[in-house]
């Protein structure tokens, strides 16, 4: 069997939920976690069409990120984590995880 090469970490979302107003609580919630957005962009045309895909760092030279990828048509948002990252990313995103939901409560 072939060993996964990621995680995934799924956050709740509202059906009604917008590009709009995701935008703004994944801002919130990196500024929260002490984090930077690096990109943002799509994931996987064929699969999460119109996806919003973000890339999260600590420090712009170290190594190692947090991805993040919300899908309005799938009502799905989710954070993957590579199991080769370093470990600060292990660490710190379950903590985005739950800031991420914290912003979303205030929604």
């Amino acid at each position: 069997m072939k060993e996964k090469k990621s995680y995934d970490l799924e956050i709740s979302i509202e059906d009604d939920m917008t590009k709009k107003k995701m935008l703004r609580v994944v801002e919130r919630a990196a500024i929260a976690t002490g984090l930077y957005i690096s990109h943002i962009g799509g994931y996987s045309r064929k699969k999460y069409p119109n996806s919003v895909h973000w890339h999260f760092k600590r420090h712009k030279k170290e190594p190692g990120l947090i991805d993040a990828t919300f899908w309005k048509e799938g009502t799905k948002f989710w954070l993957i984590v590579r199991n080769n990252e370093p470990q600060w990313v292990h660490d710190t995103a379950p903590l985005l995880r739950k800031a991420l939901k914290n912003e979303l409560a205030e929604l």
